[in-house]
């Protein structure tokens, strides 16, 4: 069984992608759905924290560097499959939802009230290497984690909105049956969202990170 570092910490810093092409109303909604999965994900993983700031930044933090992966891709798919007007503008937030840098090492103190200190996304930008980055302290993996990153990063960025809500519940863990009748739609329909979005290769993607030891790595 894998032991839990109490001085290693995962963070997820994130900037919601063209957020100024998002109506007033939108921008509403959009916070509350994000509020709710906050709450949901509080209620599924205890050890998460996660907030948003000045509307389109948010930052999270959890002990348990094992569930960042699937949270992060949870968060990414519940904003790719918010409904939004269509306008050229927002064409950016519809493929990438969000861009995130994911962080996992160790931290000496986590404020959850005066504030978390993530990764940067400024590395990023630099790279312009697709909306998902992984930074480690663990130098053995940070070459193949960041290569999974941006692979599954790459395949959710061609997601629709409909097979995003499909990923989005299969991530929490939701059978093809609830997913379909959650979104009203066949069982079927929900096997060929699957199937189109490689949901296989995610899957592969999250095994491998879920089952690292971290504590085995320098």
């Amino acid at each position: 069984a894998k032991t839990i570092d109490s001085n290693m910490f995962a963070t997820i810093s994130a900037d919601i992608e063209s957020s100024t092409s998002l109506s007033v109303d939108e921008t509403i909604r959009l916070k509350q759905r994000i509020e709710a999965l906050f709450a949901l994900l509080k209620t599924k993983y205890p050890d998460f924290y996660g907030r948003q700031i000045k509307g389109d930044y948010i930052e999270c933090v959890m002990q348990n560097v094992s569930n960042v992966f699937r949270i992060a891709l949870v968060i990414k798919s519940c904003i790719k499959s918010f409904p939004i007007t269509e306008n050229r503008k927002a064409k950016s937030f519809q493929t990438y939802g969000i861009r995130m840098a994911i962080g996992i090492g160790n931290m000496r103190i986590v404020d959850t009230e005066q504030g978390i200190w993530g990764r940067s996304l400024e590395g990023m930008n630099a790279l312009n290497k697709g909306t998902l980055s992984v930074c480690t302290s663990k130098r053995q993996l940070s070459c193949p984690l960041q290569t999974i990153a941006l692979l599954t990063d790459a395949i959710m960025n061609d997601m629709t909105l409909r097979q995003s809500e499909v990923i989005y519940y299969k991530l929490l863990g939701l059978k093809e049956t609830d997913i379909a009748r959650n979104l009203g739609i066949s069982q079927s329909g929900v096997n060929k969202a699957s199937s189109a979005t490689k949901w296989y290769c995610i899957e592969e993607a999250l095994k491998y990170f879920e089952q690292i030891n971290f504590n085995e790595y320098e």
